[in-house]
């Protein structure tokens, strides 16, 4: 068993390079920050499956860290058996629940963001880490900020985006024997339809997709979920809608016309609707600038 060699901070100051310019250094890219992070823990599996009724599905980030015990993560239309020392990141809009849980006592931690551009985690998606020494370092130190910073103290998103930025250039988990899982049901076909580009579809796109009639699909859906698929749909534009009200400078008509609403004027009365005041008022309410943090600065809302 070969063990990996201790590198001591003595160690790497004596491999220091001399620069020959001192003054031009390494310049990093645009850095976009975590917002709106909530840390919490599990001790039971019986506390995995919240809500009771049907599948998670949200617009946030769920970073998950299994600290003890293993369960199965179903996720989408696969399971990913996640066991003690590792753990998996789920994207926003990606349905989620936990089988195999049993009446397993065990400690995971959840860490769950807002994030403005996805692409960089996209080497995450479905894809289980292992959660090594020096990640185990970061997470101690972003809990620690967490529990005894104030809310508009900056060190839990820097160092939320220092943990993920070295999860993504760990190796993956090793494979596990696949767990069988039934094909995508109507709900989640829907929802990887209605989040396959940034164009919301319609009704009559998503009935063409699956090569079923609009009739068909409607009737369908309702049978799944005991919701009207525009109901459904209109919720989907209202999540994305508040996320990018927190996490973007976009104007409220542009963001609405994103989304999918025909004037800014029907986008307010259902937003209003659904979240109990107006895309103006949510906007301020989620905090200063009503998005995430940014080492450069970005055009005024």
């Amino acid at each position: 068993m070969s063990l990996t060699p201790i590198v001591t901070l003595e160690t790497l100051a004596a491999d220091l390079p001399h620069p020959p310019h001192q003054l031009l250094g390494r310049r990093p890219g645009p850095l976009v920050l975590p917002d709106n992070i909530v840390c919490f823990q599990r001790r039971s599996a019986e506390e995995l499956n919240r809500p009771r009724r049907g599948r998670a599905l949200h617009h946030r980030f769920v970073l998950i860290i299994a600290l003890h015990a293993t369960v199965s993560v179903c996720l989408d239309d696969r399971v990913i058996r996640l066991g003690a020392g590792e753990g998996l990141l789920i994207f926003p809009f990606q349905f989620h629940h936990y089988v195999d849980a049993g009446q397993k006592d065990l400690l995971w931690i959840f860490i769950t963001f807002d994030l403005a551009d996805a692409e960089p985690l996209k080497a995450l998606q479905y894809r289980p880490f292992i959660f090594t020494p020096a990640a185990r370092v970061l997470a101690t130190d972003l809990i620690a900020a967490y529990e005894k910073e104030g809310r508009m103290s900056e060190l839990p998103a820097l160092l939320l985006a220092l943990l993920l930025a070295r999860l993504r250039r760990q190796e993956p988990a090793p494979r596990r024997k696949a767990v069988q899982i039934a094909s995508p049901g109507m709900v989640m076909q829907v929802n990887q339809l209605a989040h396959q580009n940034n164009q919301p579809l319609g009704i009559k796109e998503i009935a063409s997709a699956l090569g079923i009639s609009q009739s068909h699909l409607r009737g369908r859906f309702r049978a799944s979920c005991g919701v009207s698929i525009g109901r459904h749909l209109r919720r989907l534009r209202l999540e994305r809608a508040s996320g990018l009200l927190r996490l973007t400078p976009n104007r409220v008509s542009e963001i609405a016309e994103q989304c999918g609403f025909n004037s800014i004027y029907s986008f307010s009365r259902a937003f209003h609707a659904a979240y109990g005041q107006p895309p103006v008022a949510y906007r301020q309410s989620v905090g200063p600038g009503g998005g995430p943090r940014r080492v450069k600065k970005s055009r005024r809302a």
